[in-house]
C-alpha cells in the first residue's frame, strides 16, 4: 500500500556500482523457459535446478492455474520459471510467498494478464480506516487489492501485460485507506512487492489501467515495492511499518492511466534501479517515500501526459523517523508536464515531521523537464507554488547539466542548502532560479533566458551563496535579484543586463 497520494489525506562511482548490481542480479534471474505442452505441469525436459511450469489460458477464469504453478514452484523447486504463452490469461488476486525463479510471457501484448470483474474486497476485519488489510498476510482469507502480490523472494518478470479495464475493479464495500471514512475501489498496485528481503528484476511489462476514483484513475500503482509489514502491537500503521531490503529494477516498461507507475515505499539497505520505462497519463508516475541506507537510480524514463502533482517525487522522512543517509540518483530522464504540476519534487521532511537533520542527497543531471505553458497561465502573475524542479531541505544536492523548458513558479526552485546549481539550460520559466531561506548553494555556469520576472533570485534571508558565472538575459523584471536580506551572498562574474540591487552584474 501506498501511504500516501502526493498532495492528498493523501559521484559517478557509486551510479556504476548501482548499475552493475542490478545488470548482474537480473543475468542472474533471467532464465529461459523450455516447451511444456502441459498447463500446470513440471516440463518432461526440465534439468535439476531449471525447472518449467507452462500454464495454458483456458479463456475465463486462469487465478486456480496460475496460483497452483507457483504453489508447486515454492513449495518443490528451488528454482523455477512460470512460462506463459500467447494469449490472455483472466484473473482474481495471486498471493506469492518466497519464489525464486522467473516469471515470463511471451511479451507486451503478446501475453496479456486481464483482471476479473469485481475482485474481493480484503477480510472485513482488516478492512476499516483504524486496521488496515495489510495489518494481515495476504491470501485467500484477505485478499489484498492487488492483482499480484510477492512477499520476499528472488525472482524476475518479463514480456508481458496487465491490464485492468474496469473503472471500479473491487468489489463493494471496496477497502479502507488507512484514517480514511471512504472506502475506494480502485486496484492499489497490479504488481506489489513485499516483505522483509526481496530482490527482483521487472523488465518489459506493461501496466494499464483506465479511469476509476484514484485520482481519475483505476489504479494506485503499476509496480511497488514496499516494506508494509507491521509488528505486533502496532499502534501507526504507516509510521511503523518494518521496511524491505534487497534489491529492485523496474526497466524497459510501460505504464498507462495509473496514479503512478513504478514507485518505492518504506525501504532499507536496498538498491533501486528504474530506468528506460515509458509513462503516460499519470498524475503521479515516479518516486519513492522513505529510503534509509539506500540508492536510488532512476535513468532514461520519459513520462508525460501529468496534468498534477509531480512528474517525479522523492521525499524522505515522510512517515519513518530514524532513516539513515541514502542518494537519490535523478539521471538522463524526459519529463513533460502541463502548467501546474512539478516536473520533479524533492523533500526532506526530516526537519518539518520529526525534528531531525536531513537524511537524503540528491544528484539530479542530463534532464530534460518541459513544462506546456500554452494555456499562459503565468504571464501576467505568480503562477502558484509548483516548479520545474522543486528542492526542500536536502542534505545535500548537485542540479546540473539539465535543460528547462518553460513554465513554473521556478526552473529550479531551492528552499535549503547546501547544494551545487551549474551548467543547467533554463528557458522561459516565471523565476529561473529561486533561493528561498537558502544558505551554502552555488549557482554557477548556467544560462538563463526570458524569465517572466526574474533570472536569479535570492530572497528571504538565503545567506553565504554563491552566484558566478551565469548568463541571464531576457528577463521581465530583473536579471539578478537580491532582496538584501540575509549576510555573506557573493556575486562576480555573470553576464546579464539589469540587476537589484545595482551592480551583481
Amino acid at each position: 500500500m501506498r501511504r500516501s497520494m502526493i498532495g492528498a489525506t493523501r559521484h559517478k562511482t557509486s551510479v556504476l556500482v548501482l548499475v552493475v548490481c542490478i545488470a548482474v542480479l537480473m543475468l542472474m534471474l533471467g532464465l529461459p523457459a523450455s516447451a511444456s505442452a502441459h498447463a500446470t505441469a513440471r516440463s518432461a525436459g526440465a534439468s535439476w535446478g531449471s525447472h518449467t511450469i507452462v500454464v495454458l489460458p483456458n479463456g475465463h477464469d486462469d487465478t486456480s492455474d496460475i496460483q497452483a504453478a507457483f504453489n508447486i514452484c515454492t513449495s518443490h523447486y528451488w528454482l523455477c520459471t512460470i512460462q506463459l504463452v500467447k494469449g490472455t490469461y483472466y484473473t482474481d488476486q495471486i498471493t506469492v510467498f518466497g519464489f525464486q525463479g522467473s516469471f515470463v510471457g511471451k511479451g507486451i501484448g503478446r501475453t496479456v494478464i486481464q483482471a476479473l470483474p469485481n475482485l474481493p474486497a480484503p477480510a472485513a476485519a482488516y478492512n476499516t480506516p483504524s486496521s488496515p488489510f495489510w495489518a494481515a498476510a495476504p491470501g485467500p482469507s484477505n485478499p489484498w487489492p492487488d492483482l499480484f502480490t510477492f512477499e520476499n523472494g528472488t525472482f524476475a518478470i518479463s514480456g508481458m501485460t496487465f491490464n485492468d479495464s474496469y473503472s471500479d475493479p473491487i468489489a463493494s464495500p471496496g477497502w479502507y485507506y488507512y484514517g480514511s471514512p471512504t472506502p475506494s475501489t480502485a486496484l492499489i498496485d497490479a504488481i506489489e512487492i513485499t516483505g522483509l528481503q526481496a530482490d527482483v528484476a521487472i523488465d518489459h511489462v506493461a501496466v494499464l489501467g483506465t479511469s476509476g476514483d484514484e485520482l481519475g484513475t483505476n489504479m494506485w500503482n503499476g509496480i511497488v515495492y514496499e516494506g508494509s509489514i507491521l509488528p505486533s502491537g502496532w499502534t501507526n500503521a504507516f509510521s511503523q511499518v518494518t521496511p524491505i531490503s534487497g534489491a529492485f529494477s523496474t526497466t524497459y516498461s510501460t505504464f498507462s492511466s495509473v496514479a503512478s507507475g513504478p514507485w518505492i515505499d518504506s525501504i532499507a539497505s536496498a538498491t533501486v534501479a528504474v530506468c528506460y520505462n515509458t509513462i503516460t497519463n499519470s498524475p503521479s508516475p515516479l518516486g519513492f517515500f522513505d529510503a534509509s541506507n539506500s540508492q536510488l537510480l532512476f535513468c532514461g524514463n520519459h513520462v508525460s501526459g501529468v496534468q498534477f502533482y509531480s512528474a517525479f517525487a522523492a521525499l524522505q522522512s515522510e512517515y519513518l523517523p530514524g532513516l539513515l543517509p541514502s542518494t537519490v540518483y535523478v539521471i538522463g530522464n524526459e519529463f513533460q508536464v502541463s502548467d501546474g504540476a512539478n516536473a520533479a519534487w524533492l523533500e526532506d521532511f526530516g526537519p518539518l515531521n520529526f525534528g531531525t537533520a536531513p537524511t537524503l542527497s540528491a544528484v539530479v543531471s542530463g534532464n530534460v523537464f518541459q513544462t506546456d505553458t500554452s494555456c499562459g497561465c503565468y504571464a501576467g502573475s505568480y503562477p502558484g507554488d509548483y516548479s520545474v524542479l522543486l528542492s526542500i531541505s536536502l542534505a545535500s544536492f548537485d542540479v546540473s547539466k539539465n535543460t528547462f523548458l518553460g513554465g513554473g513558479a521556478a526552473g529550479v526552485y531551492v528552499d535549503g542548502g547546501p547544494g551545487v546549481v551549474s551548467g543547467n539550460v533554463i528557458l522561459g520559466s516565471y523565476v529561473g532560479v529561486n533561493l528561498n531561506a537558502t544558505d551554502g548553494v552555488h549557482v554557477t555556469g548556467n544560462l538563463i533566458t526570458n524569465s517572466a520576472w526574474w533570472g536569479i533570485g535570492l530572497t528571504n534571508g538565503s545567506s553565504d551563496n554563491v552566484v558566478a558565472h551565469n548568463i541571464v538575459t531576457g528577463s521581465g523584471e530583473y536579471d539578478l535579484y537580491w532582496d538584501t536580506t540575509g549576510t555573506g551572498n557573493v556575486w562576480f562574474g555573470n553576464v546579464c543586463q539589469t540587476s537589484s540591487p545595482s551592480g551583481l552584474c
